[in-house]
């Protein structure tokens, strides 16, 4: 009896499961009552390795790893491919790029030499193409190419303005003070000697000097006449080598300078081969 009363049960509780499946829908029915789910397009972050860690203290590590930047990786390769081509074939430089023929062009410019084309050689660059009257791209190009060889080989001479300009003043003050009276001793415009005189020219030239001649042959720089500039110090000496009258040379075998008694501040040939050159 147990047993029969357990069996009603079971039926009547699988009846309900029963009805259920008969009432869905089979075949194509099947189908349509399903909902299908839009394909979705792989997300950005699909080209990421996302990894999960755990740190040494227990806590959750995130670490993010993109993808090779393949783009930024070619503009690269191609930057240090230009930056080290031979510089005979006169290569388009620009911002970026990196090598041997980058270095070069930092050489011949004269900044330092990094073999890096950052903006310090972009500026030299254009500060080049400005002087030699050409676009300022701040970019190597052929014509920016020619021009630096052509530097390279014929440099520029740049003028003097130390001692060259310190002579041309020493002139202009002799020339000033031609006429100007001999006087024993004498050091000011009122009078001069010789060491008077050739002292009181260089220092309003910017030089001081010491007072006798001989202490001025001492204290300058011997030169060859062939060294000798016009504005340096002409020494005359005696048969036994001593020095006994200077002058200012003002080429060509002429001097400025203040000679004896009766004559005054004039520009005469230089009369003796016994002489010495000096600068101060």
């Amino acid at each position: 009896m147990p047993v029969t009363a357990r069996r009603t049960s079971l039926s009547r509780a699988q009846s309900p499961i029963s009805s259920e499946a008969s009432t869905r829908p089979i075949g194509r029915a099947l189908a349509k009552h399903r909902k299908t789910k839009p394909a979705t397009a792989p997300r950005a972050a699909a080209a990421m390795t996302l990894s999960v860690g755990l740190a040494v203290s227990g806590g959750a590590a995130l670490s993010l790893a993109g993808t090779p930047q393949t783009a930024d990786a070619a503009t690269s390769s191609a930057a240090k491919t230009r930056g080290s081509m031979p510089i005979k074939t006169k290569p388009a430089l620009r911002y970026g790029d990196s090598g041997s023929a980058v270095k070069y062009v930092q050489y011949r410019l004269r900044i330092p030499m990094t073999s890096w084309y950052g903006a310090k050689t972009r500026t030299a660059v254009s500060d080049f193409q400005r002087a030699v009257k050409l676009p300022r791209t701040g970019t190597m190009n052929k014509r920016t190419w020619g021009s630096l060889f052509y530097i390279a080989k014929h440099p520029i001479k740049k003028k003097s303005t130390g001692s060259t300009t310190f002579h041309n003043r020493v002139l202009r003050e002799a020339y000033k003070l031609r006429g100007t009276p001999y006087r024993y001793g004498g050091t000011t415009p009122n009078g001069f000697d010789c060491s008077g005189y050739t002292g009181y020219v260089y220092k309003k030239a910017g030089k001081k000097v010491p007072r006798t001649s001989r202490a001025q042959y001492s204290a300058t720089k011997h030169l060859s006449r062939s060294a000798a500039k016009p504005g340096d110090l002409v020494f005359f000496k005696n048969s036994s080598g001593r020095v006994y009258h200077v002058g200012i040379y003002a080429g060509g075998n002429m001097l400025w300078h203040s000679s004896k008694p009766g004559s005054p501040v004039a520009k005469s040939k230089i009369w003796s081969s016994r002489v010495a050159f000096g600068r101060a």
